[in-house]
């Protein structure tokens, strides 16, 4: 009877440990470009282009005009970030050092003004749930970003490009791209137009689009095997979250 209790027991640590070690840590959302402090920086216009592959790869490109309403140049940090968790962090402290590098995204490109910027990399770590899917309190944020000056009373252009991969959304049925900003752009970050294109060439048709109570068109050309949806507004807040649902 003891050995039998005994082996209960050590079947059920077995399977505790087993769930703790296979914990995947997963991909939650990519925000848009910020800057670091409130400065006089209207936000002309912002194109963006998501384009799901059929490798499931996710291109985003990003292109921003924006103008200096200031009577000094202005030098700011441009930046957006990448948020996962870290599900074996607090299991496994060796585990905290790695912080994921490249297992999201790859192929970062900055272009300041057409031209070609190296871009900085830092990573920061919440212990409090920021999401409402979120499972585990451990949040790790990627920051990528670069120095850009604007002068006064002049416009400065900005592309971001980069490739995600391991989003999963295959699993779940969703990708998150994030508005959530600090208001540090001119009238609470409004983008006098916001054009957006989606493009999916995946195996996951697109259930719907939703970004606040803006309607997406579904523009796909008749026979093509490429999903295209786009929105084009005047006048938004960039807040909150665009999010792609799939069927």
């Amino acid at each position: 009877m003891l050995k039998k209790y005994f082996k209960q027991i050590f079947i059920m640590i077995f399977l505790i440990f087993s769930v703790i070690l296979t914990a995947e840590d997963s991909f939650m959302a990519v925000g848009n470009i910020k800057i670091v402090r409130p400065e006089p920086l209207l936000i002309k216009r912002e194109d963006l282009n998501i384009t799901i592959e059929k490798n499931n790869t996710i291109k985003v490109e990003s292109m921003y005009t924006f103008s200096n309403l200031g009577e000094y140049n202005i030098k700011s940090t441009f930046m957006f970030w990448l948020d996962q968790t870290r599900e074996n962090d607090n299991n496994n402290p060796n585990n905290s050092n790695k912080n994921n590098k490249g297992k999201y995204i790859k192929n970062i490109k900055f272009y300041s003004d057409y031209k070609k910027s190296q871009n900085l990399r830092a990573v920061i770590k919440f212990d409090e749930n920021i999401y409402e899917s979120q499972t585990t309190g451990n949040i790790q944020r990627e920051w990528f970003a670069i120095s850009k000056v604007i002068p006064s009373k002049e416009e400065g252009k900005l592309g971001v490009y980069y490739d995600l991969q391991n989003t999963g959304f295959n699993k779940t049925k969703r990708f998150v791209y994030s508005f959530d900003l600090v208001n540090n752009f001119s009238e609470k970050n409004k983008a006098e137009i916001l054009y957006v294109n989606v493009y999916n060439r995946s195996g996951r048709k697109i259930n719907s689009i939703v970004y606040k109570n803006y309607e997406f068109k579904n523009v796909t050309e008749k026979k093509s095997q490429k999903e295209h949806y786009e929105l084009l507004v005047a006048d938004v807040n960039l807040d909150e979250k665009l999010v792609i649902n799939f069927k």
